[in-house]
């Protein structure tokens, strides 16, 4: 069976290279088969010894390629019965941009080939090198690389090439596998940003890049014992956003935080107490009130019964926590989160129904951390006070040593029934259309309320019985992990090897390992060293697309997919589930352990429920053939990112993709803007939504008021998927406009099964989104638009975000349709009015406080949209802002011990994103566009009142 050896659009990202050679094809004494020596040079010559190149002939076939370590050239075979007098070669590899030579069979010399690095390669590469140079990694104890690149375009293209070049730079002291590179979450438009940490002995410094610049704006220390002259040059230099994201992170690194919390805050932006608490909080819910398991068979790993359902109130960053670890995300209708502090909920509680849809029973938990209570604690055992950044760091340590000591200590559990029946249940999730409870009661559509907390605690339900699961952490090393992984790959090889005679090598583009390792936990341990097992074997990488890490539950099993693409199309697949006691459970098909699972196969049922139900015991089949199939028609890097967040494939999550891009195009962020999104419409597209747009209930810019079907139908068959809002915290108004989406109509009729109908539309939909033409989409493509454009006031916005009245699109639509410029003189009117009024009642006190320090804790709302007091000593609460009033921020710290102590200016052009440490919308300034403004309060929209700096997403 003939393996191809390249697939189209894997390693050509930056552009091909064609040659016209008059170099030889070596024939053979077989003959049936040709040889091509080939000499491969790369522009970073140190890659010959890392890289492994992939050949292929156009319009033939290639039928094995060695390495001749003596020669120095790659001995390529060629089926002879399909050469003609001239051969078009292509060779590509990873980071390098594939070239094409055309050779001329009549010669019998060496094909010289040399490869260029794509642009993305190079910015990481560069930068890396440049890094070292500065650091000194060799000498270094432990090396962090964090940065922006992946979703981040350069020059039009996603750029994960570039942590390619970070990568194979700095092979010896940088892997995915040792949990020292962190990708933070940004989207299409913002900037690619470097930053690099070494730690020796109890030092931790840094050299960070930005703006894709190949010269360092900083170099100097990272760590949370830096005086606050040094905070004020790392702040100075690097923006708010930045200082605080790259310090939190890098602080809690050195720390020891496991690579899952570190995983998390890079989707997050930063390490705060929100993310700690969340995490806290999910440990204290797995403990006492864990996934209720069905019986296993003796095959399958058991599967879980119930379904967590989390209710939030977006702006504390511990919703991005609880929805990460526990993979309860809005796509799959998880979450629900909007402002209902109404109902007597506080923005740190979370709210969780543990769903049981086969009795249509749950069991209800509200929980919180106290922030206030454990801020004194802190400060009593620390002696600490304050609330500027440089604390913030400290106070995360000090959490970071008590969740893996003390958890219970700093959450409380508020509320804890059960028996919740299915219209209670959906009462607080909402139902887009009538449904019944099972017993002929019908249950009426109704828009979902989420953390009611007067209707939660009316609820006439007995106290819940806690479990008490106590997990005892194990003992296995980054090798033990790492061997699992080498092991999964050596016995996926010999499989190929034996059942299909392919001889696998590294660096195969056509090669795909689906993984849960680096999500899921074994014994308290995280399991990402298993990817550099699986790289040291076979090359696989997330950043060359040939490693895909799926989202799952943190308690769910470490499985291993192995996906060959062959010439023909087939996706020839391996299944194993590594077992606790060390040894694997490989699934099997009609005796065969590597079987085919793509859409030919799906489009049978009887094959694919037969591979469904003995390879895939685990109930993991849809998963990973969805994402598999996705996978081989060559998606972006981002729409990949979003099916991997997703935990699945399917069209549902890619009206998302052509939403964020019609925002983008059609709503562009100007300096001092933010957006802010409310889902509706609730299904698979809110999560490549909330990825792409980088909004999330963590960050306060991204809620859930799932409406009924009613109520979402617009006109022209358009869905009214949610509202958007681009508020502008300069004027204190927004503009919000219903975001509307039309399905295509595509032509299934040459599929029978659903599955494969599913298949064949993820194809069409990754296509159209790549500018490709697809034949099952000749006509009605789908439509994005908006409608029911309103101008909003601050006291509207709060409105709309706490759920509209009942529903945030009906309280919308019927607002009065005013312009901008009406909108603002009326607002203007209404000051100059206030103004005249409070004159004639002028106040004769003389006796004015002139304390510098009275706004640092202000629980003013004259800038936060949503009118919800501040909490003072909130460390969840912290954000950074360009436009903050200087006298107001403490992050500048004027009281320094040895330096100057200045503010940093507006036109430094390095404050590119701001952050919360609990909640902030998303902003781009005028110069960068990528400007987030921070917001404090239930939702988060206002600008920093001068407690501390936490990186955007809180």
């Amino acid at each position: 069976m003939l393996v191809m050896c390249v697939m189209t659009g894997v390693s050509a990202q930056d552009g091909d290279i064609t040659d016209s050679s008059s170099d030889i094809l070596l024939v053979s004494e077989n003959t049936d088969l040709s040889q091509v020596d080939i000499s491969v040079a790369y522009e970073y010559a140190d890659d010959a010894s890392k890289i492994t190149p992939t050949f292929n002939i156009v319009n033939s076939s290639i039928i094995s390629q060695d390495y001749d370590s003596s020669s120095k050239l790659y001995n390529v075979k060629i089926n002879s019965t399909e050469i003609s007098s001239k051969l078009n070669i292509s060779i590509s590899a990873p980071g390098y941009m594939t070239q094409y030579k055309l050779v001329d069979a009549n010669n019998n010399s060496v094909v010289n080939v040399d490869l260029l690095a794509t642009d993305s390669y190079k910015l990481g590469y560069d930068i890396t090198a440049k890094a070292d140079s500065l650091l000194d990694f060799k000498n270094a104890d432990e090396v962090l690389a964090i940065t922006t690149a992946g979703v981040p375009k350069l020059n039009g293209k996603t750029s994960e090439l570039a942590i390619d070049g970070i990568l194979n730079y700095a092979t010896e002291y940088i892997s995915y596998g040792r949990g020292n590179i962190l990708m933070l979450r940004q989207t299409a438009v913002d900037p690619i940003d470097f930053c690099f940490v070494v730690k020796k002995g109890n030092e931790l410094n840094a050299a960070i890049f930005l703006n894709g610049n190949k010269n360092e704006v900083y170099l100097g220390t990272i760590s949370e014992n830096m005086t606050t002259s040094q905070w004020n040059a790392l702040y100075k230099a690097v923006g708010g956003e930045n200082a605080f994201s790259f310090a939190s992170l890098a602080n809690g690194w050195y720390d020891g935080v496991t690579f899952d919390v570190l995983q998390e805050a890079a989707f997050h932006g930063h390490i705060c107490e929100g993310t700690l608490g969340g995490y806290t909080i999910t440990k204290a819910l797995l403990q006492y009130y864990p996934p209720i398991k069905e019986s296993g068979n003796g095959k399958q790993s058991p599967g879980d019964i119930t379904s967590y359902k989390v209710l939030g109130i977006p702006g504390d960053s511990s919703n991005d926590a609880v929805i990460f670890f526990l993979d309860a995300t809005s796509g799959k209708t998880s979450y629900v989160g909007f402002n209902t502090t109404s109902t007597g909920a506080t923005e740190k509680m979370i709210g969780f129904v543990r769903w049981n849809s086969k009795e249509n029973k749950g069991t209800i938990i509200v929980m919180e951390y106290d922030s206030d209570s454990n801020k004194a604690l802190f400060e009593k055992e620390t002696g600490i006070t304050g609330d500027g950044s440089l604390e913030q760091l400290k106070y995360n340590t000090w959490w970071i040593n008590r969740i893996y000591n003390n958890p219970a200590s700093l959450v409380k559990i508020l509320i804890e029934k059960e028996g919740l029946n299915k219209e209670q249940y959906l009462y607080l999730v909402g139902i887009e259309d009538d449904d019944e409870d099972g017993e002929g009661h019908v249950i009426n559509a109704t828009n979902s309320h989420g953390l009611d907390y007067a209707y939660i605690q009316s609820l006439d339900l007995p106290n819940a019985t806690r479990d008490n699961v106590i997990a005892n952490k194990g003992s296995l090393t980054y090798d033990d992990f790492k061997a699992i992984g080498q092991r999964a790959a050596s016995t996926a090889k010999s499989i190929y090897e034996n059942e299909l005679g392919v001889k696998i090598r590294k660096d195969m583009p056509n090669l795909m390992v689906l993984t849960s390792a680096g999500y899921v936990m074994i014994n308290e341990q995280s399991t990402e060293a298993c990817w550099d097992g699986l790289f040291e074997e076979l090359g696989s990488r997330l950043s060359r697309k040939t490693l895909l890490p799926d989202h799952k539950a943190i308690w769910t099993p470490l499985w291993f997919n192995f996906l060959l693409k062959q010439d023909d199309g087939s996706l020839m697949s391996i299944y194993m589930r590594y077992n606790e006691d060390g040894t694997f459970f490989i699934g099997e098909y009609n005796g065969s352990q590597v079987y085919n699972i793509n859409i030919t196969t799906l489009n049978n049922s009887a094959i694919s429920g037969g591979i469904s139900a003995n390879a895939y015991p685990d109930g993991n089949y849809f998963s990973i053939q969805s994402i598999s199939n996705a996978w081989s028609a060559g998606p972006a890097f981002d729409q990949i990112m979003s099916f991997l967040f997703h935990n699945h494939a399917c069209p549902g999550v890619q009206p998302g993709f052509f939403m964020v891009d019609y925002i983008q195009e059609n709503f562009p962020l100007n300096e001092n803007q933010s957006y802010i999104y409310i889902a509706n419409e609730q299904y698979c597209k809110d999560d490549s939504l909330e990825y792409i747009l980088d909004v999330s209930p963590g960050l306060g810019n991204y809620l859930v008021q799932k409406l009924t079907s009613d109520e979402y139908k617009g006109a022209d068959d358009l869905d009214e998927e949610g509202i958007l809002i681009i508020w502008d915290s300069a004027n204190n108004i927004g503009q919000a406009v219903a975001i509307s989406y039309q399905w295509p109509s595509p032509d299934l009729s040459a599929y029978a099964t659903s599955e494969s109908k599913r298949a064949a539309q993820i194809q069409a939909f990754i296509d159209l989104y790549n500018g490709r033409d697809n034949p099952i989409l000749t006509e009605n493509y789908h439509k994005v638009a908006h409608s029911d454009s309103r101008w909003i006031t601050q006291e509207q916005l709060q409105t709309i975000t706490s759920g509209g009245e009942g529903s945030s699109l009906k309280y919308l639509r019927s607002l009065d349709d005013v312009s901008k410029e009406d909108l603002l003189k009326s607002i203007k009117d209404k000051e100059n009015s206030n103004a005249e009024s409070n004159n004639t009642n002028t106040n004769t006190n003389s006796n004015t406080n002139t304390d510098s320090n009275t706004n640092t804790n202000s629980n003013s709302n004259s800038n936060n949209p949503t009118g919800v007091s501040n909490t003072p000593r909130s460390y969840s609460s912290v954000g950074s802002s360009s436009n903050r009033p200087a006298s107001t921020s403490s992050d500048i710290n004027t009281n320094s011990d040895d330096s100057e102590s200045e503010s940093p200016s507006d036109d430094s052009g390095k404050d590119s994103k701001s952050y919360e440490i609990s909640k902030k919308p998303v902003s781009k300034s005028g110069s960068d566009n990528n400007l987030i403004y921070a917001v404090v309060g239930v939702l988060i929209i206002g600008v920093l009142f001068g407690v501390g700096y936490m990186k955007r997403k809180d």
